[in-house]
């Protein structure tokens, strides 16, 4: 029992000492893309495949935050997506509203909020944004906490005008059989899906939200971002974005 203890409190040692992931803001300004799209689509996969290209490309090349949002509204024709959410597709229609768009469809791309159709639109809306400095220094610091996780970010005190921020976590290598729908027999893979996102929180200089970590996350392919925008997300600010494997290395949750 005395020796189960010890290894008990050496593990829980090991977990406060993981040294946190600290990213601030670069030279560029960092482009948001995000896909809406659905297991349940014929159509998607190849937008999937095209992100997951996207988000191999060099930072060097393109400063981009990639996120794979899968709505649910395809989900009652005959394939529930396992990674769908309301709150996604909530998400997709307050941008479809800022883009005066008439309808909502997937796949449906938008960089810093605004409709993009075809990788060439895309890409040159990426470096558009790239072109810029970010008009914020942010700084994001992730701390390992048991059963969670510790995001705490830092902006200028003197903020002009009200902002807003959200925190994300996303997963890579994540892959279905699909059985019925669309795309029955189908086997899909997935990057940068979005697993969490917390509500709209207002900007101030010190920022801090802890995030429970999912049993169902792989911890070797998770990754954390925080979105800064004006409120309503009709004009984007900054992202940033961080792994977090090493947090999550050498502890209960390294079976995930």
């Amino acid at each position: 029992m005395a020796r189960l203890l010890l290894i008990l409190s050496l593990l829980a040692f090991s977990v406060q000492a993981a040294e946190p992931i600290v990213v601030k803001s670069g030279e560029r300004r960092t482009a948001v893309v995000e896909l809406y799209t659905s297991e349940g689509c014929s159509s998607c996969p190849p937008a999937d495949r095209w992100l997951s290209r996207l988000v191999t490309t060099p930072a060097s090349d393109l400063q981009v935050l990639a996120l794979s949002f899968h709505v649910d509204y395809w989900d009652y024709l005959g394939w529930k997506d396992p990674f769908s959410s309301a709150d996604y597709t909530s998400r997709q229609r307050q941008l479809g509203a800022n883009n005066k768009q008439r309808t909502i469809y997937t796949p449906e791309f938008f960089v810093d909020g605004m409709e993009a159709r075809g990788s060439g639109n895309i890409l040159e809306k990426i470096q558009q944004t790239n072109a810029e400095r970010p008009p914020l220094p942010l700084q994001l610091t992730v701390s390992r906490e048991t059963g969670g996780l510790l995001l705490e970010l830092a902006a200028p005190k003197d903020i002009d005008g009200p902002l807003h921020h959200r925190y994300l976590v996303f997963e890579n290598q994540l892959s279905s059989d699909v059985r019925r729908g669309e795309n029955a027999g189908k086997q899909l893979h997935h990057q940068r899906v979005v697993r969490y996102m917390s509500p709209a929180l207002v900007l101030r200089g010190i920022n801090r939200h802890r995030i429970d970590i999912d049993p169902a996350w792989n911890g070797a392919n998770i990754g954390v971002a925080v979105l800064v925008t004006s409120p309503g997300s009709l004009r984007y600010i900054d992202a940033l974005q961080a792994p977090i494997a090493p947090l999550l290395d050498g502890e209960a949750y390294s079976n995930l």
